[in-house]
């Protein structure tokens, strides 16, 4: 059975903060270009990381059309706020096993068939992926965050996200290698049958030891620090996704108005 991988942290910005991006963190992180979605509708920059993670800040075009945004998955989220995280595999080929998994926990969840999507970089360089997201009972789109979403290379992995390539590109003043855990928190009444999907796609064997709701995720990398964790667990409020990072000190520092991280000691 593939482990799956944890692949990239989305995080909603305006699109005028995208392109100051760079100038906010100069202190803590190296911010790597990105590029524009195929579709037009949206563009990104990237922060890699050692542990071959990345986390993907992404802004709706200036002058998209409100309705096309509207339909858009992320369109209708809060920005500044963690809005969605994803998970690949080694190869597309072992998603229909986890396709399989997850409607067999009866959970009522389910994953869409993957969906061709892609970005040209700065360079010219066309990288192409496949994504698949959670479905409900009834086939509609669940609230992203939930549940991971997937993003399936069908370039290599190593254009999308060039960390051992570019290895500048990850050498961050602050000293951050990693993402130490992803925490997820939403209503009580879902808890139970979204524990019944994370248990299907996360094999029981590497999360042996650890607390109920808690599973343990592999990196692209060969690194090894970090808990390396995702949590689930209830919260009167509103729902949320957070991460914690891992490097060389603790810190805690505010990434972008009203977005909190800390970094854990490695």
């Amino acid at each position: 059975m593939s482990r799956p991988h944890l692949d990239h942290i989305v995080i909603l910005i305006p699109h005028d903060d995208l392109l100051t991006l760079s100038d906010r963190l100069l202190h803590h992180f190296v911010v790597a270009p990105g590029g524009t979605h195929a579709d037009g509708l949206t563009s990104n920059k990237l922060i890699l990381l050692p542990d071959g993670v990345y986390i993907e800040f992404i802004a709706f075009a200036k002058d998209a059309d409100p309705e096309q945004r509207r339909k858009h998955r992320w369109g209708n989220l809060k920005e500044n706020t963690i809005i969605d995280w994803a998970l690949t595999l080694p190869s597309e080929s072992d998603f229909a096993a986890v396709q399989q998994r997850v409607v067999d926990s009866s959970a009522g969840f389910s994953y869409h068939d993957p969906i061709p999507g892609g970005r040209k970089r700065e360079d010219g360089v066309t990288l192409e992926w496949a994504i698949s997201a959670a479905r409900d009972a009834q086939g509609n789109a669940i609230i992203p965050g939930h549940l991971p979403f997937w993003c399936l290379d069908r370039t290599p992995r190593h254009l999308r996200v060039p960390y051992l390539e570019q290895v500048e590109l990850t050498q961050h003043p602050s000293g951050v290698l990693g993402i130490s855990s992803v925490s997820v928190s939403v209503p009580e009444a879902q808890v139970s049958d979204l524990s019944k999907v994370y248990d299907a796609v996360y094999p029981s064997e590497g999360s042996t030891g650890l607390a109920p709701r808690n599973w343990h995720y592999e990196v692209p990398s060969e690194l090894q620090d970090g808990r390396r964790i995702i949590s689930l667990s209830a919260n009167e409020g509103e729902a949320a996704v957070t991460l914690t990072f891992y490097g060389e000190t603790q810190w805690e520092v505010e990434l972008l108005p009203g977005l909190m991280v800390v970094v854990e000691r490695r």
